[in-house]
């Protein structure tokens, strides 16, 4: 029995189910045969395969990955025999032997260190694998770990943990670029200040240079003080130039000392007033303020009430001494207002002369002018204690 035998073959003949011997490449010579009673051929491929093999374990940071392993191997030249014989299921184990080195390295790795160090988990397959599948005659031509799978989650999560590393370090820059801008800006404005000053330096020596040199003459010296004068002369003028130039400038021209007497004396007053308003009640009291200016620690009396429709005549009430310091600063003015609006009671006796149901005047310790209705049991001589 003749047998062609073609160039990636390796076929094994057989006698009476023993194995007589291999055939190589090309035509050979099997045996006589008697009707295929004698000899059998079995034939294997001598090209390389690659064996897929997938592979889920666990990380040391507790994350499951699916790692995918791609096995080349072919039967070695001078082990055909064990190749044939020895192995049924040949993708069956190899994928149980990747498995278990998989499943032996990945588990002492990081997520992060398992995308790194992917090739030298393929290269202690290699080796590994090579010594156990060459019992078996078949030769390791190389390992690949082609791919690490993690579930979608982890996967979006490792994303965003990246997008957030790259947005701080891009805020950091951006931080960074402000700072600078900010500190060049700063240097900027005072360069920019410092040139300003020398300039406005020279033009005033020149200007007082200018001044001494047209009232005294060449030749001569002005004193310190008359230069001061020029100076502080220069720049009121200068004052005046930049008010002038500016449309919404607006001016305020502070009072003097008598001035300002009576202007805080006409805010207290109107303090006062406003206070008497809050407190009056129904009753609409007239406050008319003194025709003289009040100063401190004076004492004033109560004007005479004016005459009642029956044509009596109300004596004046008694004098009531009262303080009412003047006062220097807005605050003053301001807690004197707010004393106004707490309720004072003050005593007033009832002249000798008014009957009751009368109304009477009498000046209040704050100095204001109240006017009171003498209850039906109110006699003359009586003190009265009114609240206002």
């Amino acid at each position: 029995c003749i047998v062609a035998v073609p160039q990636d073959k390796l076929v094994a003949v057989e006698q009476f189910g023993s194995f007589h011997k291999a055939l190589g490449p090309g035509l050979g010579f099997a045996g006589l045969d008697l009707c295929g009673a004698c000899i059998q051929l079995r034939s294997m491929s001598t090209r390389v395969d690659q064996l897929l093999c997938s592979t889920t374990t666990k990380t040391k940071d507790h994350v499951f990955v699916t790692v995918k392993t791609a096995v080349q191997l072919s039967v070695a030249p001078d082990r055909g025999l064990d190749a044939m014989y020895k192995l049924s299921n040949v993708a069956e184990q190899v994928d149980s032997w990747v498995s278990d080195m998989v499943r032996s390295h990945i588990p002492t790795l990081t997520l992060d260190e398992s995308f790194e160090k992917k090739d030298e988990v393929s290269k202690d397959i290699q080796t590994n694998l090579t010594e156990k599948m060459l019992v078996y005659g078949y030769t390791i031509h190389c390992v690949l770990v082609t791919e690490l799978q993690v579930s979608p989650d982890v996967m979006r999560s490792m994303n965003e943990m990246n997008k957030q590393t790259r947005l701080r370090d891009a805020s950091l820059m951006a931080a960074e670029a402000d700072k600078i801008r900010v500190v060049k800006q700063a240097e900027a404005k005072a360069d920019a200040a410092r040139l300003s000053g020398e300039g406005i330096a020279r033009s005033r020596s020149a200007i007082i240079k200018g001044l001494v040199s047209a009232i005294a003459g060449e030749g001569q010296k002005l004193s310190a003080d008359e230069i001061s004068l020029l100076l502080l002369t220069t720049q009121h003028f200068e004052t005046l130039k930049h008010i002038g130039s500016a449309p919404t400038a607006t001016v305020y021209y502070a009072p003097d000392k008598d001035d300002a007497e009576d202007l805080e004396y006409q805010i207290t007053l109107g303090f006062l007033q406003a206070g008497a308003g809050l407190h009056s009640g129904p009753q609409q009291h007239t406050m008319e303020p003194p025709r003289d200016k009040p100063r401190a620690n004076q004492t004033s009396a109560a004007p005479a009430a004016p005459p009642s429709s029956d044509k009596f005549t109300q004596p004046a009430a008694p004098p009531v001494a009262q303080t009412r310091p003047v006062p220097r600063q807005a605050t003053q003015s301001v807690a004197v207002a707010r004393a106004v609006a707490q309720p004072i009671t003050i005593a007033i006796r009832v002249p000798d002369n008014a009957p009751p149901g009368s109304t009477i005047q009498a000046q209040a310790p704050d100095g204001r002018i109240v006017q009171v209705q003498l209850p039906s049991h109110v006699r003359p001589g009586q003190t009265l204690h009114v609240q206002v």
